[in-house]
């Protein structure tokens, strides 16, 4: 996948720092800036967004496929005629940028397209709001599979939806305590702890847990404990959820025998896989999801060769590389998964 991951870097939108955009701007002074959809922080892979002294919308440049990615719209290159598409359908927004800054319109700069928050808003359908004094961009979208997710250390992940889910908390900061539901993929020590479960799940909240060892939990004084077997459906607190296998097929840390699983969770009419910790599968061949989590730190799971064929195989709307960086695996290796993905999947980092 050389050719697509050339393809990207083209597209990747960076403003790699304030420079001679506009004549204005010449003159003055920038900075980082941050930038949120829906209330998550987007990651950057390699450049940031950045601010020039200007009108509210003309003095804040974002890079497009990545603000557009995590606002769930795909983005296409044409290589043929160097013209840019984001989404499908009658919705689509098509266009050339522009070799050189040109008033408003996405431009070329150092081999990437930047646009401003007057396209975000006017193009993409999106609300966004500059808040000067905290260097921030809040952008909300109508609909957004990402909406109300967020992934924290290792494969610990929130979904937030008339039932809030937690997956696998871990070295959790605080003490929220609002999770209505708590999903444990396997008993490993940076997967299942009693204590980082206490310190999110609500005191009645439900706990799906590996069925062959429920007996980690005899004690536990939770409301309501939920086996979870490989390959089964079941409901519970309103939540909709399917199992899949999660295991390794030639290092011995996570055998087949133990029925660990990862799951398939419905929240806010989107369905998140939640792999676990597992190697490439045949299993996956049958996963529908719409956003996928895949671990791909290595050494105990997928390293990222593997966990892009894991999601060049499934298929998802949107995957996101996670256990990484925190136990095994880098950030650059995060970057490479993504170089590896094949076009009509979004890949994205949520995670620094």
């Amino acid at each position: 996948m050389k050719v697509r991951a050339a393809v990207l870097l083209v597209l990747l939108l960076a403003l790699a720092g304030p420079g001679a955009l506009f004549a204005a701007d010449d003159k003055a002074g920038g900075g980082p800036v941050t930038v949120q959809v829906d209330g998550r922080e987007i990651v950057f892979p390699d450049a940031e967004p950045y601010s020039v002294t200007g009108s509210v919308y003309a003095s804040v440049y974002i890079p497009v496929r990545i603000a557009a990615e995590n606002m769930g719209i795909p983005v296409f290159w044409n290589e043929t005629d160097k013209s840019v598409r984001i989404g499908e359908g009658n919705a689509a927004v098509t266009f050339k940028p522009e070799q050189t800054a040109n008033g408003g319109k996405p431009f070329l700069k150092d081999g990437r397209v930047y646009v401003d928050l007057a396209f975000i808003r006017d193009k993409l359908g999106a609300q966004a709001v500059w808040d000067q004094a905290k260097s921030t961009v809040s952008v909300t979208t109508k609909s957004n599979v990402l909406k109300g997710v967020q992934l924290f250390k290792q494969s610990m992940v929130k979904l937030t939806g008339e039932k809030v889910v937690y997956i696998d908390p871990y070295k959790v900061d605080g003490e929220p305590m609002d999770g209505d539901i708590v999903f444990i993929t396997h008993t490993h020590g940076d997967h299942f702890s009693l204590s980082e479960i206490r310190k999110v799940a609500k005191p009645d909240a439900a706990i799906v847990f590996p069925a062959k060892e429920l007996d980690k939990l005899a004690d536990a004084g939770f409301e309501e404990i939920v086996g979870a077997a490989p390959n089964e459906e079941g409901t519970v607190r309103g939540v909709s959820y399917k199992t899949v296998p999660a295991y390794n097929t030639e290092k011995t840390n996570h055998p087949k025998d133990r029925e660990w699983v990862g799951y398939i969770i419905q929240v806010n009419g989107a369905s998140y896989y939640m792999a676990g910790d597992t190697d490439l599968i045949p299993e996956m061949k049958d996963i529908d999801a719409d956003v996928a989590f895949l671990p791909m730190g290595g050494t105990y799971t997928m390293a990222y060769e593997e966990a892009a064929q894991a999601a060049n195989r499934i298929r998802p709307r949107i995957v996101v590389p996670y256990h990484y960086g925190d136990v095994v695996g880098t950030r650059d290796d995060a970057v490479k998964f993504i170089d590896l993905i094949e076009p009509g999947i979004t890949a994205i980092l949520m995670k620094e």
